[in-house]
């Protein structure tokens, strides 16, 4: 080996104090977005399982929409899921049956004037009561 590998090998024993404050940086950074995020993915799942045991219990085919949008926001309070907007929750009458969608936006702010901005789309259909 060289006399100038030799050299630079034995100065080179690690990340510079300014490599290691951008890596931490970068790691508090995406762990912030993660604490942000994770509830909001968690009240998503929630939403997502009560539109399909709504979609499954067969005694939501003969209620009314108003029926419906209580016994949705019940069951979203009953998971977890707190103060959801009753606009958010849209009904369509299709030929076989109602569909419910659930579209809405969440922003969480990360620092300053940097938001995070998930956006979900979760529906069911409720077929007609035979």
């Amino acid at each position: 080996m060289s006399p100038t590998k030799l050299y630079f090998a034995r100065r080179q024993k690690g990340m510079s104090f300014i490599s290691l404050l951008v890596t931490l940086a970068l790691a508090v950074f995406f762990v912030l977005i993660g604490i942000k995020m994770v509830p909001t993915y968690l009240q998503n799942f929630s939403i997502r399982e009560v539109l399909s045991s709504v979609e499954a219990d067969r005694a939501s085919r003969g209620m009314s929409r108003h029926q419906l949008q209580d016994n949705i926001l019940r069951r979203f309070s009953i998971n977890g899921v707190y103060n959801f907007p009753k606009d958010e929750i849209k009904f369509t009458n299709t030929k076989k049956g109602l569909h419910i969608a659930v579209d809405y936006e969440v922003r969480k702010p990360i620092a300053g004037n940097v938001f995070v901005v998930m956006v979900f789309s979760e529906s069911a259909d409720i077929p007609k009561n035979d």
